[in-house]
C-alpha cells in the first residue's frame, strides 16, 4: 500500500475537453497512471494519479491551461487479479471502521494493460471509431 497524490479538476463537459487536457499531459510526457471522470451538471469531475516523477509538469500543464485543481493524498492499493481480492481489502478497511468514498481502477483480465471503460453520446460510432 502506497500514499500518492491525486490531482481533482473540473473539466467542461464537451468533446474534446478531456482529449485537450490529456494530450498536454502526453506532450510533456506526463504518465497518467489512474483516471476517473464523472458528470456533474455539466462539467466533468476528473481525478487522475500521475506518476510520481511527473507532478511539477501535471501543475505546469494544468496551470497553462487555466484549469483549477487541488491536490489530496490517496491510497493506492496492488491488489491481485483474483476474486475475493477487493472484499477481502475493502473489509479489512470497515473492520477498521474506514469508510470509503470512492473507488476507481480496472485491469482486463488475462492482459497487462489497463482497462478503459467510458459512457459516450453515440456508442456505435466510437465502438466503429476504436475497432
Amino acid at each position: 500500500m502506497a500514499i500518492v497524490t491525486q490531482f481533482s479538476l473540473l473539466l467542461e463537459n464537451r468533446p474534446g475537453a478531456l482529449a485537450e487536457m490529456c494530450s498536454a499531459l502526453g506532450a510533456k510526457a506526463v504518465n497518467i497512471e489512474a483516471i476517473m471522470t464523472a458528470d456533474v451538471r455539466g462539467w466533468g469531475t476528473v481525478r487522475l494519479v500521475v506518476n510520481g516523477s511527473d507532478m511539477d509538469a501535471t501543475r505546469k500543464v494544468l496551470n497553462s491551461m487555466g484549469i483549477r485543481f487541488s491536490e489530496e493524498q490517496v491510497l493506492a492499493v496492488h491488489l491481485s487479479d483474483r476474486p475475493g481480492a477487493l472484499g477481502r481489502i475493502t473489509r479489512k478497511l470497515a473492520e477498521h471502521d474506514i469508510n470509503i468514498d470512492y473507488i476507481y481502477g480496472s485491469i482486463e483480465k488475462g492482459s497487462p494493460k489497463a482497462l478503459l471503460v467510458a459512457a459516450v453520446s453515440d456508442l456505435k460510432k466510437a465502438a466503429q471509431l476504436v475497432k
